[in-house]
């Protein structure tokens, strides 16, 4: 009875799934016009700061900015950069 059950359940599930119509990665461009702006929103903006030729080592820093009489800005961060965190 148990089986039966369970086995009621997952149908009953997968046939309101596929009821609920088209799923998100289902959608498909239309046009070739809908692909490029699909692809373009893809693209990371350009921002400023990516222009910007950064130094890991302190040593190379110190010396650009004597050369260039330009400050240094430091940032220090714990963990690993791309976990999201602030």
């Amino acid at each position: 009875m148990l089986r039966v059950t369970a086995l009621a359940m997952v149908v009953g599930l997968l046939a309101s799934a596929v009821w609920a119509g088209e799923t998100p990665t289902d959608k498909k461009a239309n046009s070739p016009e809908a692909l490029k702006a699909e692809i373009e929103a893809l693209i990371p903006a350009k921002h400023v700061w990516r222009a910007i030729h950064w130094k890991t080592c302190p040593l190379e820093a110190l010396k650009a900015s004597r050369e260039q009489n330009k400050p240094v800005i430091t940032w220090v961060f714990l963990g690993v950069p791309t976990d999201e965190r602030c």
